[in-house]
């Protein structure tokens, strides 16, 4: 739909800042009363991996600028560059692909540096309740666990795409998504392919939300390429998943203000693969969550407890002749996944024998200092027991803490740590996961 990313020069001087009125009355006032948007992210981040010779370290600043046209008979037109570079000569690292076991060099940062077109689109919301998206875009859905924009990297996700929005039946919001490529947060990540997304909300419960959807993903990358060249979560030439979720809360009736927060999500993923020949793969994915939202201080500050279990399940029919390894585990090739089984992303492609997350956060609100604390903690195991252990495999233990605080409308800062502790050694053999921790400090402005 659009030639792949390439290094531009951005016009910053002609994205001037100008209030965006509620509609133009010609096309060339909705080019001229548009409104340009700036943001900036400097950010440090330290990396001590022990799968690696050398620690890593990058000092990097994003810049993104933009420009979104006044609506004129229903449509908008927006386009944003962004540029990634490394400062004072703080950049020893090296990208993905992931590592294998003693590998070499300067551990891992997921952080080009680049100068390209990150968004081109062009929106109508001419007909109520209808949004349609033609062009290079951001996508997330639910809590982006199978699709989202990775917006913490430096380098976000985005799509070449078709997508439609529409909430025109009371309590339902319908939406769908044709994909021509997508652009990853590095190269390998980078994709041609055609896809169909579907997701279906419901919000008419009091108790809460649910979800389904049906995302079928199609690669259209050379095969050859796919098993050399592509990530291993893109490895595929087809993918199903089916699923459903539900998010919601719940208010106690107790003097003291206490909401009961709970999820659940079940899905399943049939996964066509290239090896020595075609190859299918069944797997299944369960989540469930259950915490506390307690509100004091007259709304100044709130403590949120929330115990959760996540399993990536391993294919249970394909394995290596009699032994109990398997072969694949469900993955989610488009997920945020630095969001989920640990900030220390030591399981971004989940392990063939699946991987069975269990993990306790602690959100404490800090709202009279516009302050958010978070503490996580997470024990790793596979998915099956593994032959000749007789048990599951431990795939390790992560902790960590994250500081966020706002310091006006435009600006936060914050601060994030994760310590990764690898299993014990009769665990280890043919496992590239060794002892690693991440840090980071960063500030972001928005305008």
């Amino acid at each position: 739909m659009f030639p792949l990313k390439k290094r531009v020069a951005i016009p910053a001087a002609a994205l001037l800042l100008s209030p965006f009125p509620v509609a133009a009355k010609t096309f060339t006032e909705a080019l001229s009363s548009g409104k340009a948007f700036v943001n900036e992210r400097l950010r440090y981040e330290h990396v001590d991996d022990e799968a690696f010779e050398n620690k890593a370290e990058a000092m990097t600043i994003r810049s993104r600028v933009g420009y979104e046209t006044a609506p004129f008979a229903g449509f908008t037109a927006l386009i944003e560059f962004e540029d990634v570079h490394a400062l004072g000569g703080m950049d020893t690292y090296q990208l993905p692909p992931p590592p294998v076991p003693g590998a070499l060099g300067d551990a891992v940062i997921a952080d080009p540096e680049v100068t390209e077109l990150n968004r081109a689109q062009l929106r109508y919301r001419g007909v109520s309740r209808l949004d349609l998206i033609l062009g290079r875009q951001r996508i997330m859905y639910d809590n982006q666990r199978f699709v989202g924009n990775v917006g913490f990297r430096q380098d976000e996700q985005v799509f070449d795409a078709f997508t439609a929005v529409y909430t025109g039946i009371p309590d339902f919001t319908l939406s769908y998504a044709y994909i021509d490529r997508v652009y990853g947060i590095t190269d390998v990540f980078d994709a041609d392919t055609s896809d169909n997304l579907f997701n279906i909300a419901y919000n008419g419960f009091t108790i809460g939300k649910i979800s389904l959807y049906a995302y079928n993903l199609k690669s259209e990358e050379d095969l050859l390429t796919q098993n050399t060249l592509l990530n291993p979560g893109l490895r595929f030439k087809s993918m199903e998943t089916y699923g459903a979720r539900f998010d919601g809360g719940y208010i106690l009736p107790t003097t003291v203000p206490l909401r009961l927060l709970y999820r659940a999500e079940y899905a399943e993923q049939k996964t066509e693969r290239l090896q020595n020949v075609d190859t299918t793969f069944k797997t299944d994915y369960a989540l469930a969550e259950f915490g506390v939202a307690w509100t004091f201080g007259g709304g100044a500050y709130a403590l949120i407890p929330v115990i959760g279990n996540e399993i990536l399940g391993a294919d249970d029919s394909n394995r290596v002749g009699n032994t109990n390894t398997r072969l694949y585990a469900f993955q989610t090739p488009y997920a945020t996944k630095h969001a989920f089984n640990g900030w220390v992303d030591q399981f971004l492609v989940t392990p063939d024998q699946g991987l069975n997350d269990k993990y306790i956060t602690i959100a404490l609100d800090l709202n009279a200092w516009a302050t958010k604390i978070l503490f996580q903690y997470h024990e790793y195991e596979s998915d099956v027991e593994s032959l000749p252990l007789g048990k599951k495999l431990d795939m390790g233990e992560e902790s960590g803490v994250q500081i966020i605080k706002t310091l006006g409308p435009n600006w936060t800062i914050g601060a994030k740590y994760g310590d990764y502790k690898q299993p014990s050694a009769e665990f280890t053999t043919g496992n590239s996961r060794r002892n690693a921790d991440k840090a980071w400090i960063w500030a972001e402005l928005n305008f």
